[in-house]
């Protein structure tokens, strides 16, 4: 026996000798033969490559710059009266992209240039190309059915004078209106355009809605920041046509200027509205109150005042005077109250420069004006239903609440001012009421006649501040280089797709044959782990399609219990001399079935008679439990810190009358430092003085180092290796634990081992090890395996390479 040993190992050690990497020279050699796929896949590459460049449409770039001029310095006298009405303050270069690049702007350069019809020539290869500005066909649209659906016509020119529509159409007349479905259509011959100059006479024309053009354009149309300090926009398009695209990028700088023009003159033109209708009530009130005065003169008669008054007519005047100032506010104040609390001006701009100077109210109706127009600015980017317009529309109303609420704060304070003024002169009015009541009745109108007069030459000053300021509006951008198209195209690019095409057809043949090496990184037969290390295989356990962890039963006479049966025979070589053995199970990482090894090791165990326990020591990843179905309790941290003895943590299998187990217990912080207590010697010994078999399901040894803790512990050590799961380069570890001996007596469980391909058809295919000649699982000799569930056709087609490649 030790003599068959010695030999074996000898033959392992002399396999471990072979070199694990592949190199460049046996990897050229090893597949010298697929060299003329590798010739043929190049020559392929080189004519797609042909054909690529050959017949791909030219692309060109188009670019042009302007300039975003910043408006804060604007120049004026009146800074605040600009930031609130003409100017916004700094440009934000990041929204006048958006807005440049947003499909209403888009959207209204399409229809400004007409390109919602496009015109296209045919040819054999090349399916369509933009015919474009010139074209020799023109159709104009009379109407649409549905505005919002795209149509396209198939035109064949016949002659000077005729078209036909489609296929075998009947000749049409060229300028004669025609249906075509629900649209009424005209289509002119453009003579000065010749039809021979095109590889057909067939052209498509397309009509599509201005939506649809503007999505199509957008992903082509590229606008960037020159750099950081400067405020030049470069916008760039790449299109299969030049003049298509310098049209395009001019009409966008233009439709921009416009636009900027036109907000500017609405927030005027709003402003001159609430002046023009302010000044309509004023003129009609003054001519009411001129009217009174001259009644009452004439039928009063009175044209003097005494002299005796004089003295408290001043006071009475000076009282007045301020009396009348705290009234035109007042009426600013009224007129204000009244237009922002009209549902109708909700969203319009608010005059602010009317005479008021509390700072609060200043800079709340800049905030309203603000938030105005940027719900504006937004809507032409999107919808009203936006949660971002919403939300200017939320904040507007409450800033427009806050405008009220300190306006009438605003009032109430300047009633307040007026009524301390006019305590102040009724002591002068006492003096004067021995005065005939005519004369104080025509101080009274006066008054009034002054206050209207002050607040009506007030507003003809702002409306006509206004007016020049509208006058002298011009947009904030220049256009500093027009819309130029570059005649070398940018794609193809001849050379790049060349080297591309040679290298894919390099690349692919060969790649294909290096991932068909790549890709066997993982053990897939028993020679696999001969060859790689010198540990000596126990035994193996073929795949089960179980639901159960547990497949050893006490009548199971399944295939994989019988396995379990075989490793326990030669698992009884090795513990013969040992009493109460211990054995200890881990693996690489997790996955590889280490507590499916461990459970069916002890369950198969405990039916041969064997008082055995199963302790949980994978404390990390605790899996014996769960996988048995068992519930959880104390278990072995609550033993080590003290809080429970032995009896309390062991419990039985059901269904099992000689297999225990002892669960982990709560999972602790320090896991390897638990293990290094002086309390698991004293578990240790309690376990094997109270069971024949002992085994540990620990941790990997590839992730942690607590089964190199619990080695002391164990007589045997079995290594749980996968196969296809667990990785080539891992049995370097395998081997060096092997060789230090870092873990007592390792023996390999090869588990998850199939049937077909692989370790059985080098080793042992020729004689129907476990297929043919009744030896195998249908001989009777064990139960049917389960029904295996259908294959997924990514797992059939890696077959099938397998077949034929490997």
């Amino acid at each position: 026996m030790a003599e068959s040993n010695n030999g074996f190992e000898q033959k392992n050690m002399s396999a471990t000798e072979i070199s694990w990497k592949l190199g460049p020279r046996e990897f050229v050699f090893k597949n010298l033969k697929y060299l003329p796929w590798i010739i043929i896949c190049v020559i392929i590459a080189f004519v797609l490559a042909y054909i690529k460049v050959r017949y791909s449409k030219r692309i060109y770039h188009v670019q042009s710059s302007m300039l975003i001029k910043n408006e804060k310095n604007s120049g004026s006298k009146d800074q605040r009266f600009d930031e609130l009405f003409l100017n916004q303050g700094t440009t934000n270069l990041s929204n006048e992209i958006q807005i440049l690049t947003s499909r209403p702007v888009i959207q209204r350069v399409v229809r400004d240039l007409n390109f919602q019809i496009r015109y296209f020539g045919t040819g054999k290869v090349v399916k369509s190309s933009l015919s474009y500005p010139n074209t020799p066909i023109q159709m104009e649209v009379l109407s649409i059915a549905d505005s919002s659906r795209s149509f396209s016509l198939i035109v064949t020119v016949l002659n000077e004078n005729q078209f036909s529509l489609g296929k075998g159409e009947k000749p049409m007349a060229f300028g004669e209106p025609f249906d075509y479905g629900a649209n009424r259509l005209i289509i002119f011959r453009n003579k000065s355009m010749s039809v021979a100059s095109y590889s057909s006479p067939v052209f498509q024309v397309r009509w599509d809605p201005a939506s649809v053009v503007a999505d199509g354009l957008i992903g082509s149309l590229k606008v960037a920041q020159g750099n950081d300090q400067a405020t030049i926009l470069t916008l760039s398009f790449e299109t299969e046509n030049i003049a298509f695209g310098r049209n395009l990028l001019n009409m966008l700088m233009q439709v921009y200027d416009s636009m900027i023009v036109e907000d500017k003159n609405r927030v005027a033109f709003n402003t001159l509205t609430f002046i023009n209708e302010r000044l309509a009530e004023l003129e009609t009130q003054l001519n009411d109150l001129e009217g009174n005065i001259k009644s009452f003169r004439v039928q009063n008669e009175v044209f003097d005042i005494e002299n005796q008054s004089k003295m408290y007519l001043e006071n009475i005047g000076e009282v007045s005077k301020t009396v009348a100032e705290q009234d035109v506010k007042i009426q600013i104040a009224d007129y204000l109250i009244k237009y922002i609390g009209d549902k109708d001006n909700i969203y319009k701009l608010v005059p602010v420069n009317m005479g008021i100077t509390e700072p609060v109210l200043l800079n709340l109706v800049g905030e309203y004006n603000r938030l105005q127009l940027e719900r504006d600015a937004n809507l032409k980017t999107t919808t009203a239903n936006n949660p971002l317009v919403i939300s200017i529309e939320s904040t507007l109303e409450k800033v427009r609440h806050n405008i009220l609420q300190a306006l009438e704060n605003e009032k109430q304070g300047y009633l307040i001012a007026r009524s301390k003024i006019s305590e102040q002169g009724q002591n002068s009015q006492q003096q004067l009421r021995s005065l005939p009541d005519k004369s104080m009745k025509l101080l009274n109108v006066n008054r009034r006649q002054k206050i209207m007069g002050d607040l009506y030459s007030f507003l003809l000053q702002k409306k006509a501040e206004t007016s020049i300021s509208s006058a002298s509006t011009i947009s904030n951008s220049k256009v500093i280089e027009p819309a130029l198209g570059n005649d070398n195209p940018v794609s193809p690019n001849k050379n790049k797709i060349y080297t591309l095409y040679v290298v894919f057809g390099l690349v692919i043949p060969i790649g294909v044959v290096a991932l068909r090496e790549l890709m066997r990184d993982k053990v897939d037969t028993r020679v696999d782990v001969e060859k790689r290390t010198n540990a000596p295989i126990l035994g193996e356990i073929g795949h089960s399609d179980d639901d159960s962890s547990l497949v050893v039963t006490k009548n199971s006479r399944r295939f994989v219990a019988e396995q379990f049966r075989i490793l326990r025979s030669n698992l009884k070589y090795l513990v013969a001399k040992k009493e109460n053995p211990c054995i200890l199970v881990t693996s690489s990482f997790s996955g590889e079935g280490k507590s499916f090894i461990s459970i069916n090791m002890g369950a198969v165990m405990a039916l041969s008679g064997k008082k055995t326990v199963i302790m949980e020591f994978d404390i990390r990843k605790p899996k014996v439990l769960e996988s048995l179905g068992l519930k959880r309790k104390m278990g072995i941290t609550n033993y080590i810190i003290g809080r429970a003895n032995f009896d309390d943590i062991i419990m039985q299998v059901p269904g099992f009358e000689n297999l225990w187990v002892i669960a982990c217990g709560p999972i602790p912080p320090n896991p390897a430092e638990l293990l290094l207590d002086s309390k698991l010697e004293d578990l240790m010994t309690e376990a094997r003085s109270r069971f024949e078999v002992v085994i540990l399901d620990t941790a990997p040894v590839g992730l942690v180092s607590d089964s190199i803790s619990l080695g002391k512990f164990a007589n045997n050590s079995l290594y749980v290796v996968r196969m296809g799961q667990t990785y080539k380069k891992i049995l370097r570890l395998v081997e060096d634990l092997y060789t230090s001996k870092k873990l007592p007596n390792i023996s390999l469980v090869l588990n998850d081992v199939k049937l077909e391909g692989g370790y059985y058809s080098g080793y042992y295919g020729g004689y129907g090890y476990y297929g043919g000649y009744g030896y195998g699982i249908e001989s009777g000799y064990f139960e049917k395996p389960a029904k295996k569930k259908a294959v997924p056709p990514h797992k059939q087609v890696v077959r099938w390479w397998n077949k034929w490649f490997s």
